[in-house]
């Protein structure tokens, strides 16, 4: 719905994107950024398992988008936004709540989901901005203006304040945290405005290749990585279930900010999400099935 009125309103009143792209990257993502790392509570243990299994996720992810894109000659800035469109997961606005709806409130599986949000948060603004302004600026420079970011503030801020057990004021807490609970319906309506004007029979074969591979292979390669790392109960499930989420709204962010195929970005984040209410709730049922 939220897709839907950001069309509508796009095609009525033409937005400036570029606005769109720089409220999102320098008011919303800082403030969501500091407010899940702060909030987060993870032990040493949990962490370190459950950063394994995404670190090799990940690798075998970023490898086989690679891959494909060498096979299908993918030009340089498509090849950005088909990888970001593949290794970035939104398991931050609905990961979080599904793990909520799905485990009751359970401590340890939301502290899995947690933990995944901050690594999904940390490869964002490192490698997904790396790798998508890579192309237009080179490695040295794009490196440069990561550490200017206000998301690299916010993500140290964030993770002192939680690792020293620091108090935020009230009267810091209230806006940002206000800030950050918006994120999602600006990020959704941004998407729909994205796409009120291009036209979805560009790139399918590439968004139909993308949407496969975030939705079908990525689960598959989670349940090889649990089943070989002898996960069982919640942990499993959790991780599981974290591994089917459709494609990040960050990939449409990042492609929108840097001018890399930001149609293409926005039409993967759109096509995996609606499939994602099919092939989602699929592996939320099998998840106690096949991980009691």
């Amino acid at each position: 719905m939220l897709v839907g009125l950001g069309i509508i309103l796009h095609r009525t009143f033409n937005f400036e994107m570029r606005t769109f792209s720089k409220l999102l990257f320098y008011y919303y993502i800082p403030a969501l950024t500091f407010i899940k790392i702060y909030e987060a509570k993870t032990s040493a243990t949990l962490l370190l398992l459950v950063f394994g299994f995404l670190v090799m996720q990940f690798i075998i992810l970023y490898s086989l988008s690679r891959i494909i894109a060498g096979i299908r000659r993918l030009s340089s800035p498509m090849t950005a936004s088909f990888t970001n469109s593949i290794v970035l997961s939104n398991n931050g606005n609905i990961g979080i709540p599904v793990n909520d709806l799905v485990f009751h409130h359970n401590p340890l599986a939301m502290s899995v989901q947690m933990v995944v949000v901050l690594f999904e948060i940390f490869v964002t603004f490192t490698f997904g901005i790396l790798n998508t302004s890579a192309s237009s600026t080179g490695l040295q420079q794009t490196a440069v203006r990561f550490l200017k970011t206000p998301v690299f503030f916010c993500f140290v801020a964030g993770l002192s304040f939680n690792l020293f057990h620091l108090q935020l004021p009230g009267f810091i807490w209230t806006p940002v945290n206000t800030i950050a609970n918006g994120m999602l319906s600006m990020a959704l309506l941004s998407i729909g405005a994205q796409i009120a004007r291009i036209n979805l029979n560009q790139n399918t074969a590439t968004v139909l290749t993308s949407s496969f591979i975030r939705l079908i292979i990525a689960p598959v390669i989670g349940f090889f990585l649990i089943s070989q790392l002898h996960l069982q109960g919640v942990i499993a499930q959790a991780l599981w279930i974290a591994s089917a989420m459709p494609t990040s709204r960050n990939s449409a962010a990042l492609a929108l900010e840097y001018n890399n195929e930001p149609e293409f970005a926005a039409q993967v984040v759109l096509v995996t999400t609606l499939l994602s209410s099919i092939t989602l709730t699929l592996v939320v049922y099998s998840a106690t099935l096949l991980f009691p």
